[in-house]
């Protein structure tokens, strides 16, 4: 967010799963602008200035899945499914993916050896993928009772 201030999801069209009580599904246009002071880097290696550009993400659908308990913790989010790939200017690409593509972030199209080298070198060289230490996961989290 700090390279597009204004980012906006535009969430809409929030319904309840049929099947699933626990399961919200909605649809996110995202839209901002490539403002931000810094602009967006990746440490020292590259950095990518704001050019101004603007964001105007194709249509995804996301969806949540809480916990089922009284305290509706979320337990999964689900997210980057372009629903129409002609719209937007992110090249049909949800997600971060699409918002890397607004400002400048070369990505590989499809699956393929450069895609999985770019998520190794950023999950275990340069340390940037999200992850938990199995100690620290929450106990309601992996309780299958509640899926």
């Amino acid at each position: 967010w700090k390279s597009i201030p204004d980012i906006s999801p535009n969430a809409f069209g929030f319904t309840i799963d049929p099947k699933d009580p626990n399961r919200v599904w909605f649809f996110v246009k995202n839209t901002g602008t490539f403002t931000g002071e810094d602009g967006f880097s990746l440490g020292d290696l590259v950095a990518f200035p704001p050019t101004g550009d603007s964001l105007d993400g194709a249509p995804e659908t996301f969806s949540i899945i809480f916990d089922g308990t009284d305290e509706n913790r979320i337990k999964s989010l689900s997210v980057g499914y372009v629903n129409d790939r002609f719209e937007g200017n992110t090249n049909g690409d949800g997600a971060a993916v699409g918002i890397f593509r607004v400002i400048g972030l070369p990505f590989p199209k499809g699956p393929g050896p450069f895609l999985r080298f770019s998520q190794w070198f950023g999950t275990e060289v340069y340390n940037v993928g999200a992850y938990s230490y199995s100690k620290d996961v929450p106990k309601w989290w992996t309780d299958q009772s509640t899926t």
